[in-house]
């Protein structure tokens, strides 16, 4: 996969709820997106701001981690357009998580539902996927499955 194409999303009819990750660091995106993966959710992927801007207005995620620092549009960029949005459609912008490295008071002056310092750690990252989102539904046992309930 190269820098520019997002990350593959949920295969098609998918009830698991989608997170759109808007990271410029590649490692980072995509660990990230394992780790949402893991935890039983769709990840789709973001490497900078018009693309995150994009995906989330086509996808239409239930929960963002954006980064505050990305290229083309910033993190607080992407979020004050949704907003933009939702008020012009009468929607909801999805919960945000804002993801920064440094400059506190410019993250949470974003907009965004939870500030979260790099680096974190992923067990952090996970507590707030369960809050934001329904828990993930498990796939059904094979012994389930064969017995037809």
């Amino acid at each position: 996969m190269n820098s520019s194409t997002p990350a593959p999303a949920s295969p098609v009819g998918s009830d698991r709820a989608l997170v759109l990750i808007a990271e410029d660091e590649e490692p980072l995106a995509q660990t990230t997106a394992a780790m949402v993966r893991e935890a039983g959710y769709s990840a789709i992927v973001a490497l900078h701001g018009r693309q995150a801007l994009e995906l989330a207005r086509l996808r239409r995620p239930a929960l963002l981690i954006v980064d505050l620092m990305l290229p083309y549009l910033s993190g607080a960029q992407v979020i004050a357009a949704l907003r933009e949005d939702a008020e012009r459609l009468g929607s909801v912008v999805p919960p945000t998580i804002l993801v920064t490295g440094a400059n506190l008071t410019r993250a949470r002056a974003a907009g965004a539902d939870v500030v979260l310092r790099k680096p974190f750690y992923l067990a952090d990252l996970e507590e707030l996927l369960h809050r934001f989102l329904a828990p993930a539904r498990a796939a059904p046992s094979a012994e389930a499955a064969a017995s037809g309930s």
